[in-house]
């Protein structure tokens, strides 16, 4: 890795990352990573959208994990009778649909997870790999004055160190 390749060289900015209030439904959540996906199609695909307060203070993320969980009927959790026998969703038929729809109103707050790590912008990108190895998650929100700035993710930093295992590093 360039050791002078800074964490800002490679995050993706808050602008083009999908990014909400806290208390937007899981639904309108579903709709801006949807628009996301299509807007930065080939660029990258998020996996996450960010969370904000009302004085555009970060608050959590909310991941495609936690939406889907979020959409998660009662009778399929652990507790209910799925837990004996997970064949038995498939008797229950078209349940989940008006379920999942009516589960979608409810605030992203409820089932985002909170941020428990951040990156300096000017932090070298090791101190990025280090701090998601460590944590154990895939992206790192960046941040530059105090505020959010961008996101990094696990997958550009793998790129980068492809380049130099692999030889491609200019």
């Amino acid at each position: 890795m360039a050791n002078d390749q800074k964490v800002k060289d490679l995050m993706i900015p808050l602008e083009d990352f999908p990014h909400i209030p806290y208390w937007f439904t899981l639904r309108q959540a579903m709709a801006i990573v949807r628009e996301a996906v299509g807007k930065f199609k080939g660029a990258f695909e998020p996996r996450a959208v960010l969370i904000f307060d009302e004085k555009y203070q970060l608050m959590g993320i909310l991941t495609l994990r936690n939406i889907i969980k979020g959409l998660e009927p009662s009778f399929l959790q652990e507790s209910g009778p799925v837990a004996m026998d997970p064949n038995l969703s498939v008797l229950m038929g078209d349940l989940a649909g008006p379920a999942m729809r009516a589960a979608s109103q409810r605030p992203v707050n409820e089932v985002m997870c909170p941020i428990q790590v951040t990156v300096d912008a000017d932090a070298p990108v090791t101190k990025a790999l280090y701090l998601m190895i460590q944590e154990n998650v895939g992206f790192l929100p960046v941040m530059q004055a105090g505020r959010v700035a961008g996101m990094i993710r696990l997958s550009d930093l793998f790129n980068v160190i492809t380049q130099v295992v692999l030889g491609d590093q200019a």
